[in-house]
């Protein structure tokens, strides 16, 4: 029955052995940093930075202040001395002390060793993320594949009220390749842009096989040969997937529409509470009813697995590999269904959101695509 599953920086900056600092106050927060990138992503948004993640002996290390904004600490808590070159940072009555060139840093004035020392780098103060993260409660995952780190805590899932799932929250999606933005219908029928913090795309896989058994650098022809099977002309084509709408990987065979995951996920139901992502595998609890069941999915693979009401626990395939672009999980969509049936009632007996597949495809003509439901309780 298993459905498709589918901060100072008063010039200061932070190392990230793969990790964070702490909780927000008062909330958690899910940071995501990809080495040589000047950008992070927090809770499913984008942000800038004015420096890079890099590694060094084996260790990634990020721009603390960033780190810290990521992840909620207060740039009141976070302090550099320039004379003992010491930075502090302070959250929920944990105070942590890094000093440039030293491996023992301090917890509360309590000495701990750690394998690597903060280092200055073009004016910028790094230190070893994961002490920091561990010390604040977070957990670090670190994806050798992608490049990326991410921090993030634990969920605490709420339960649904039934077998159906959580209470639809939108009907519709309109999203077109190169936007960050998806315009939401809500339940009540207003429209609203959503943020995705990252763009759709249309992702193509790297290289194919032709009928003759040639292996062919799909990437180099695919403009051309969009536009000979949809009657377009190459400009047509351009025109509708300009640069930054488009993505090269060699994770796919075919060419999909690819948007991001979470957000749209909130945006129709799923309580955010229920969504953990820590860089290699994404987990949607709810699933079947019950707030432990859930739905898994792995970075960059087709592999899935659900998990329900009775403990049963049963693997499946999506239709194409769930991406991780940026560090962000991204799904993939060749019609409607290979985003929706992961959410919506479609024939089972379970759901994760309470309603019913209705309309949408991917254009490929105009570069959108558009998924759309109605209430269960609607016949």
């Amino acid at each position: 029955m298993l459905k498709k599953i589918l901060a100072v920086i008063l010039t200061l900056s932070l190392v990230f052995s793969m990790t964070s600092l702490g909780y927000a106050d008062d909330s958690k927060h899910t940071a995501i940093f990809v080495v040589g990138q000047s950008s992070y992503v927090q809770d499913n948004l984008s942000k800038s930075m004015d420096a890079a993640t890099f590694i060094q002996n084996g260790r990634t290390y990020v721009p603390l202040r960033y780190l810290g904004l990521a992840l909620g600490v207060n740039e009141n808590n976070i302090q550099w001395d320039s004379t003992s070159q010491t930075a502090t940072l302070s959250m929920n009555g944990t105070t942590l002390k890094f000093i440039i060139g030293k491996t023992t840093y301090y917890t509360n004035s309590q000495a701990n060793s750690m394998d690597v020392a903060p280092l200055v780098k073009n004016g910028r103060t790094y230190l070893p993320a994961r002490y920091v993260a561990e010390a604040f409660g977070y957990k670090v995952n670190w994806n050798g594949d992608t490049q990326a780190v991410t921090v993030y805590t634990d969920v605490t899932p709420q339960a649904p009220n039934d077998v159906w799932g959580f209470p639809l929250k939108a009907t519709k999606a309109e999203i077109k390749a190169g936007s960050q933005y998806a315009q939401i219908t809500d339940i009540n029928g207003n429209t609203y842009n959503l943020d995705m913090g990252q763009k759709a795309l249309l992702v193509l896989g790297h290289y194919f096989t032709d009928m003759s058994g040639k292996r062919i650098d799909w990437s180099k022809v695919w403009i051309d040969e969009y536009a000979k099977a949809w009657n377009m002309t190459p400009d047509d084509v351009r025109k509708v997937y300009p640069e930054g709408s488009y993505y090269i990987s060699d994770k796919i065979d075919s060419d999909a529409m690819y948007v991001p995951f979470i957000p749209l996920a909130e945006a129709f139901g799923v309580p955010k509470e229920n969504i953990q992502w820590d860089g290699q595998y994404l987990t949607i609890y709810g699933w079947d009813g019950i707030k432990d069941g859930y739905q898994k999915y792995t970075a960059n693979s087709t592999a899935c697995s659900a998990k329900w009401h009775d403990g049963t626990i049963t693997n499946g395939n999506l239709a194409f590999p769930l991406l991780v672009i940026n560090g962000v999980p991204m799904i993939g969509m060749g019609n409607v269904f290979d985003f929706d049936q992961i959410f919506f009632v479609d024939g089972a007996y379970c759901s994760l959101v309470k309603g019913y597949s209705n309309s949408g495809g991917w254009d490929i003509k105009n570069g959108t695509i558009e998924f759309g439901v109605i209430p269960k309780n609607v016949k």
